[in-house]
């Protein structure tokens, strides 16, 4: 496996209206996850895992729904594969390859309305902390740079994406001796994230290490420890930081999204109301920050527990 960060996009022709749907969404991300769903498809239609090779100027609202039958997993799944299939319908029609009537009849096919235990769980404070010791035991730059990229993806809620996607010169220090950094999102929204108290100082000891350079804000490191500057880091390479590092912890089970989902649990607990919470995780709906919420049966009773009811005792006569 190899830190390095692979920036190459993928292949779009803009005359195809699969390439110029992937083209229009903006982000590296958003490309390779919808790619995806659009391999599922072209699977289904081709026997072959390649969108590239599909007509997708034969998409009728009957063969949509042929392929949507075949389509297994969560409804979540399905519904990306019917949202990417809508997405290159309305391409096709841009480029005079598909007719207004088929594409509107597209759209009209409903999709998976089902549902799925939520994914994902709370991150215990204990189990940040074994984290972090296991980063702070390895006294080769990647233990502080480690520190520094879990510190700030639990104290900030931001996406694996975003946390590989920082970078030094979208840093700033703030008048209250704390730091804030803006970061590309989904869909290519751009928000500020707040850094406070032992992320701020675990990522103020990585950027001493670093240098101040203009560039990625955590950067790859070799076998030998050597920090591998101007070159920064893929998802998949901060996957298998994770997994190592919880390995040394003791844990298991547990991603990067875990850390997104604890925050948003810890604020709401704190107090906070869901919509700032919303703003802070860079959700676009309010629903979708509640789904984030793992706290369980301690919640629960934390919030029965705020309603007060008036008793007087039990008069003896």
């Amino acid at each position: 496996m190899t830190e390095l960060q692979t920036t190459q996009a993928l292949a779009i022709n803009p005359a195809q209206p699969a390439d110029a749907y992937l083209a229009s969404l903006g982000t590296h991300v958003s490309q390779s996850g919808m790619a995806s769903a659009l391999n599922t498809v072209a699977e289904i239609i081709t026997g072959t895992r390649d969108w590239r090779i599909v007509d997708w100027s034969t998409l009728t609202a009957p063969n949509v729904r042929a392929i949507m039958s075949k389509i297994t997993g969560a409804p979540a799944t399905r519904n990306k594969a019917l949202a990417a299939i809508r997405g290159v319908a309305h391409m096709a029609e841009e480029l005079h390859m598909l007719d207004t009537d088929t594409v509107r009849a597209i759209e009209r096919i409903k999709g998976d309305s089902g549902t799925r235990e939520a994914a994902g769980r709370d991150v215990a404070p204990g189990e940040i902390s074994a984290l972090m010791q296991a980063c702070s035991n390895d006294v080769t730059p990647a233990g502080a740079r480690d520190a520094a990229m879990i510190a700030v993806a639990a104290g900030t809620g931001a996406r694996r994406a975003e946390v590989a996607g920082m970078r030094y010169e979208d840093l700033a220090m703030t008048e209250d001796d704390s730091a804030e950094i803006q970061v590309i999102g989904k869909r290519n929204k751009q928000r500020t994230l707040d850094i406070n108290n032992g992320a701020l100082h675990a990522l103020k000891d990585w950027i001493v290490l670093r240098g101040t350079d203009p560039g990625p804000m955590f950067y790859a490191i070799n076998k030998g420890g050597r920090i591998l500057a101007g070159h920064g880091l893929t998802t998949t390479a901060l996957d298998f930081i994770l997994i190592k590092r919880s390995k040394e912890a003791g844990l298991s089970d547990l991603d990067w999204h875990d850390l997104r989902r604890t925050v948003a649990g810890e604020l709401l607990d704190a107090g906070a109301d869901i919509v700032t919470v919303q703003k802070i995780l860079g959700h676009s709906d309010p629903k979708t920050t509640a789904r984030y919420d793992r706290r369980g049966p301690r919640a629960r009773r934390k919030a029965s527990k705020l309603i007060s009811v008036p008793y007087f005792g039990r008069r003896v006569i």
